[in-house]
């Protein structure tokens, strides 16, 4: 591309990420995960497209990419997270244009997520094992707010307001929201609070986070076990299911939180 310094020399190109990197995180308090997926995207560019900054090298990453049999989506994702560096590029005048690399075409499909029966046969069931217990307080808090699952994941004590049935969350960015749960909700985290006495609301039996892997296999374990099917996204089903319903509702987080509630009723 006209104008666009080629970085030859790739010491260089790895010196310029990794301020990349720190400023994303220590400036715009990316997440851990968010930063794995830059320094994966960055290693992909450097294999496939050899740190070519041009607009033929842009180019020839995604056909590389795409020739090595991953899905568009996934090639899509690692070329957002390479147009972001080359952004902060341009932006610090390291280029002195704007170099973009091209998306791939992506079949557009509507995700499936779950149904208001396969919620009521999840929150009724009356789990036994540790685990479950604590899987069913996550799913009650999943449900009724529409967090991600990490947001639960880092969820504290102190985040629950007992009285005024609020969650407070710990966003992408390290931004924070406050969201009202239901009755319900609040029986659920508070049962399961009586069963440790750690800072986490979610945690192993020695206080430490989570492992996401861990927890998907007991979730698809469960779902086995109510004999609910699974689809698409695993936790994240849960987020469409809560989006969906609030759209019903008319936007109402009322009516939103009567559906939770109705649905034990059913």
């Amino acid at each position: 591309m006209r104008g666009v310094p080629r970085v030859v020399k790739l010491q260089k190109a790895d010196e310029l990420f990794s301020r990349f990197l720190k400023e994303k995180q220590l400036l715009n308090g990316a997440s851990p995960a968010t930063i794995r997926i830059y320094s994966k995207s960055w290693s992909a560019f450097k294999t496939h497209g050899k740190a070519d900054f041009s607009e033929s090298g842009g180019k020839a990453f995604m056909i590389e990419l795409v020739s090595s049999g991953l899905k568009p989506g996934s090639a899509n994702a690692y070329a957002r997270s390479v147009n972001s560096f080359l952004t902060w590029l341009f932006e610090n005048e390291h280029t002195t244009t704007h170099l973009k690399i091209p998306l791939t075409s992506v079949k557009e499909r509507v995700l499936q997520t779950y149904k208001p029966e396969d919620i009521h046969k999840i929150i009724t069931y009356k789990p036994s094992s540790h685990t479950r217990k604590r899987l069913i307080a996550i799913l009650f808090l999943l449900i009724d707010s529409g967090c991600r699952i990490n947001e639960a994941l880092t969820l504290k004590r102190k985040d629950i307001d007992w009285d005024n049935l609020l969650v407070t969350l710990q966003g992408k960015g390290n931004k924070q929201r406050r969201v009202p749960i239901s009755l319900e909700c609040r029986k659920a985290l508070f049962r399961w609070l009586q069963t440790h006495n750690y800072d986490l609301v979610f945690c192993t039996q020695e206080g430490n986070k989570l492992r996401y892997d861990n927890l998907r296999r007991d979730f698809l374990s469960l779902l086995d076990a109510v004999g609910v099917e699974k689809t698409e996204g695993s936790f994240h089903a849960f987020r469409r299911f809560f989006g969906k319903t609030y759209i019903r509702n008319g936007g109402n987080r009322g009516s939103q939180l009567f559906c939770v509630n109705g649905l034990l009723m059913v």
